[in-house]
């Protein structure tokens, strides 16, 4: 669906620092995803492995962190204008495309024929599907669900089914429940955002703050693994994302009071408001260029590479911008 500013802000209220930490997270994905496959690329750019953390591990956390944001505020206002029930069914409309796009996105064709697999979009789907039921619930109740489906998730790790997550592109559907947990944590953090300016300092800051320490500090007992989807993974991982969006917010939200030249950003705000097509965009992009150039290529010509498909996506979301189109799903 294509929506001017003006309807898309009947619906939302728009904060200027979501748009950017979107448009931050896209503009990581096509940095790290051009990255990927290719053999000389230095291992802090790319995922830690069974164990440990990168920067590159922290995206897909943002992208489930991006997706809570400002989803209270969203359903609210979609349940009061047009009713529960339709809001609903257009969350489950959203999250269904979501898993849809996806698997056609991550098809394989072989030999033997083709199959599906799991993804990014997959797990976001999934995500917001395990968390619709929990929308309307107080804050510390969906807390509570998120940390026993954590709590539940890290005791699977102890059993054979370990094996599966660590074998399934991000988790699988068993992994599911860890990014739907981590969904439902973000969710309880961006409460913070119906609850007035001195509440999200609270949430953000301190709360970021304490889940980066619980979860660093787990880390040495359950080990941090994206791997495996672990506990203390998910609660670094949301903490962090929180920490970030509260300097963001700060940014963008409190410094304007002061300094009008800051509602003036145009670099990441822009592909934020366009962030799920341009993700898409991405895709063809980085493949396009799996397909041309040879993955033993020079470190210093990919990451080149990469900055170009940046410049690229920020160029595509410029236009989009201009005329005033955003696709919404």
């Amino acid at each position: 669906m294509i929506e001017t500013v003006e309807s898309s802000d009947k619906l939302n209220v728009r904060f200027l620092s979501i748009d950017v930490f979107k448009g931050l997270t896209v503009v990581l994905m096509v940095f790290v995803n051009t990255l990927a496959l290719y053999e000389n690329v230095p291992a802090w750019s790319k995922h830690a492995g069974d164990f440990g953390l990168t920067y590159v591990d922290l995206i897909a956390p943002f992208f489930v962190f991006m997706l809570a944001l400002n989803m209270n505020i969203s359903y609210q206002k979609r349940k009061d204008i047009f009713s529960r029930k339709k809001a609903m069914l257009r969350y489950i409309r959203r999250f269904l495309i979501f898993i849809g796009i996806g698997f056609i996105l991550t098809i394989y064709i072989g030999p033997d024929g083709f199959y599906f697999r799991w993804g990014t979009l997959q797990v976001l789907g999934m995500s917001g599907l395990l968390l619709l039921p929990l929308i309307e619930l107080k804050p510390f109740l969906k807390l509570s669900v998120a940390v026993i489906i954590m709590i539940f998730h890290q005791l699977i790790l102890f059993t054979p089914l370990s094996l599966i997550i660590y074998e399934s592109i991000e988790g699988g559907i068993i992994g599911a429940l860890s990014w739907g947990s981590m969904m439902i944590f973000s969710l309880f953090l961006a409460e913070a955002l119906t609850m007035g300016k001195d509440k999200v300092k609270s949430y953000f800051l301190f709360g970021g703050l304490i889940l980066v320490v619980l979860g660093f500090g787990l880390g040495f007992i359950l080990r941090i693994s994206r791997a495996y989807i672990s506990l203390p993974y998910i609660i670094v991982s949301v903490g962090i994302s929180s920490l970030i969006y509260y300097l963001l917010y700060y940014i963008f939200e409190v410094w304007p009071i002061n300094h009008e030249f800051v509602k003036k950003e145009r670099f990441f705000s822009v592909i934020g408001k366009n962030a799920f097509m341009l993700y898409l965009i991405h895709v063809v992009i980085v493949y396009s260029i799996y397909e041309i150039i040879p993955l033993n290529i020079s470190s210093v010509i990919i990451f080149s590479i990469s900055f170009v498909n940046v410049a690229i996506i920020w160029f595509i979301a410029f236009l989009m911008n201009k005329v005033e189109m955003f696709i919404v799903v």
